[in-house]
């Protein structure tokens, strides 16, 4: 924990400065975002304005498809199999759905969970009864961005931060006392059943 902290990174003029050399920098979070992000803007620049832009399950539309139908972005089930089949799904113009979770990337150790997420604060594995994030904003980078802190909120704080951020939305999966269950913020995108 020592070497972890943004306050620890400063920017002069054209040059990134570390207080401590140890730190490095991984965009892994929000690389796959920035990357749909690029490639829209190209599309958009091109003059083509109906797209469905995804890398890596990160998603960015615009438009409609050519029959005149809005763009439908699944939303995997969240089981213990290896398969995952998409269940559920959105419809939406515009936008960018980005999804983080804990139930692809983890380990057993004995009968625990250990996730790929670390909490920030504490420097070990995320903990607590969020199981995915699915977010919705205007851009890839920002809602990629964000799928990661909401996971780390835990379900109450990432729903008062979402109350207090226009733009943004999301569709959680949790779990209470043992059943999986699922919620939304205000603004995301109707969850509809295939």
């Amino acid at each position: 924990m020592k070497n972890v902290g943004y306050q620890h990174l400063k920017i002069r003029s054209n040059q990134l400065l570390k207080n401590i050399p140890a730190i490095k920098i991984d965009v892994n979070g929000i690389a796959q975002g920035y990357s749909v992000d690029v490639i829209a803007d190209f599309l958009e620049t091109n003059k083509i304005y109906d797209y469905v832009v995804e890398l890596g399950g990160e998603v960015r539309v615009k438009g409609k498809k050519y029959n005149n139908e809005r763009f439908k972005i699944g939303i995997e089930a969240v089981n213990d199999e290896d398969f995952l089949p998409i269940q559920k799904y959105v419809e939406i113009n515009e936008g960018a759905i980005t999804t983080s979770g804990n139930y692809r990337k983890f380990y057993l150790s004995g009968k625990q969970r250990v996730s790929h997420l670390i909490d920030p604060k504490t420097g070990y594995y995320l903990q607590n009864n969020l199981i995915s994030v699915t977010v919705h904003a205007k851009d890839a980078i920002t809602a990629d961005g964000y799928d990661n802190v909401l996971m780390n909120l835990g379900l109450e704080n990432a729903m008062r931060f979402l109350a207090q951020n226009e733009g943004l939305s999301a569709y959680f999966v949790y779990t209470e006392n043992g059943i999986t269950r699922d919620t939304s913020s205000t603004g995301f995108p109707q969850i509809r059943e295939f």
